[in-house]
């Protein structure tokens, strides 16, 4: 997975087109109490309604959400439901200037009801017939428009009327050489068998279904499978997605990877795929490899299979998960690979190191005025072992995928590596950052390492720290506050509003 983390942060701005059905999905969650006197079904008491784009609009929605700019090219109504959606779709960060709109056509809305978490039934309301002529013609022509302006291309079919025959001719007339990266995620794709794309992404059913096969997990069977799709398509890449198996990536080149599954507790699959979609073309767009985008996309819809509903994931969140599963962020060799292509592009390296046990309010305006003094902040943070070298058998506490998780998802730190060493020596080395930054608990002659730093010119800057911010401070106040009850005879529990942010407490 090289090159993850670097590939998501630059997620930030990718402009991409989503073109497909704008749907609404409605979830409302109740309770059962009994059984119906009419009929042996049960009754169900409404407690509360929420609603989310889905569909295309859901994936469109998860483009903006990891931090892409999205433009969505759709078809609504004047109805309620297009109402709702297009407000759903503004809180997303998604704007509705693209919505060609039918007033004779209603907006397809799907309705979810829910018993004590559990699905008992699915509405389906809405217009998916194809587009009437006039409104096909205008939707062509903002097709148009919108393709010259945009390097990646999102066709998401839901079969509601709006990807047709005449879309997919114009698709293919448009990129006839090739020239725009164009990833797919339809039933049908053969109806699109003269379309150069960059991507196909079934899943195993619908592969199967495609050409005509009963589904099989067997090896062989998913292999043949693969390649025959790509005999059949204009596609480089054919992703075949397996659930709990993981996913298929099968290559015009003759290349096969098998990427494997992301366990994930009680999965609520509605709407895994579009984020799935959204995190692989945005990490195609970003310069990552099949691939290291396939891996960032299983994290992704991963990370969206654990919400109920139908979920859009922010680019913090996977991030966090990119480094809780110990992405190669903390592998100095692939942090070098992404310096040196720093270096080529004139960025100022600017460095700093910690353990970072339980960070604060300090940490934070600390590393903050770090990554002012450059364009890119590498922190690098010591592993457990050295953190119990330096601060005793009782610390950390919280493990260095904690530590690293953390750090990662803050805006102002760029890359994150872990250290083994009790100091930084090794791996400033290695780096050789044009500014290297301590608090003022040190000086000078107390960093072993400024040494290092000036022997090929570089700055070592030592900042002020906020008074009175520690995590030694916190880890004390934490002990005499949990003492404190017991000695007055009231009860023992801490409020949650007196414990700092991402401190972990262990009750004996």
């Amino acid at each position: 997975m090289n090159g993850a983390i670097p590939a998501v942060r630059r997620f930030t701005g990718r402009r991409m087109l989503v073109v497909g059905d704008a749907l609404l999905d409605a979830y409302l969650h109740g309770q059962a109490t009994r059984v119906c006197s009419e009929a042996p079904v049960p009754v169900v008491e409404a407690r509360y309604k929420t609603v989310a784009p889905g569909g295309a609009a859901n994936t469109a929605a998860n483009v903006a959400g990891l931090g892409g700019c999205v433009s969505f090219l759709a078809v609504v109504g004047t109805d309620e439901a297009s109402d709702t959606l297009r407000r759903e779709l503004a809180a997303r960060g998604v704007s509705d200037e693209h919505l060609v709109v039918d007033a004779e056509r209603s907006t397809v809305h799907k309705l979810r009801i829910l018993a004590d978490g559990q699905y008992l039934v699915r509405f389906d309301e809405g217009d998916a017939r194809p587009l009437a002529r006039e409104t096909r013609r205008r939707f062509l022509e903002r097709f148009r428009e919108l393709f010259d302006g945009h390097d990646t291309i999102i066709v998401s079919d839901y079969h509601s009327g709006v990807v047709g025959p005449a879309l997919i001719e114009t698709l293919a007339e448009l990129n006839a050489r090739g020239e725009k990266r164009v990833l797919l995620d339809s039933k049908k794709l053969l109806a699109f068998r003269r379309c150069p794309l960059s991507v196909v992404k079934p899943n195993h059913r619908e592969a199967a279904a495609t050409l005509g096969w009963r589904p099989s997990r067997a090896d062989n069977h998913l292999v043949e499978l693969g390649e025959q799709l790509v005999r059949r398509l204009l596609a480089q890449w054919v992703v075949i997605t397996l659930g709990e198996d993981g996913s298929a990536i099968f290559g015009r080149d003759g290349s096969y990877y098998r990427v494997p599954p992301r366990p994930v507790l009680n999965p609520q699959p509605v709407g895994a795929g579009d984020t799935y979609i959204a995190a692989l073309s945005l990490a195609l767009d970003a310069g990552a490899d099949i691939q290291t985008a396939a891996e960032i996309a299983a994290e992704a819809a991963a990370v969206a299979a654990t919400r109920a509903g139908t979920a859009c994931v922010s680019q913090q969140e996977l991030l966090q998960r990119l480094s809780q599963r110990g992405d190669p962020l903390a592998d100095a060799a692939d942090l070098l690979e992404q310096v040196y292509d720093y270096r080529q592009r004139g960025k100022r390296i600017v460095f700093t190191n910690g353990c970072f046990d339980i960070l604060h309010s300090g940490h934070v305006a600390f590393l903050q005025q770090a990554r002012s003094l450059g364009d890119v902040l590498i922190v690098g943070v010591n592993s457990d072992a050295s953190v119990r070298r330096l601060k005793g058998e009782t610390r950390p506490i919280n493990s260095q995928a904690d530590r690293v998780a953390v750090l990662a998802a803050l805006e102002a730190v760029d890359h994150v590596v872990l250290f083994g060493e009790d100091t930084p020596e090794r791996l400033i080395s290695q780096i050789r950052p044009d500014v290297h930054v301590k608090g003022s608990d040190y000086t000078l002659e107390r960093l072993p390492e400024a040494k290092i730093v000036q022997s090929y010119g570089g700055q070592v800057v030592i900042l002020p720290l906020v008074e009175g911010k520690s995590t030694t401070a916190i880890v004390r106040k934490i002990a005499r506050l949990s003492r404190k009850p017991a000695a007055q005879g009231i009860p023992s529990e801490l409020p949650i509003e007196a414990l700092p942010v991402g401190t972990t407490v262990q009750v004996v």
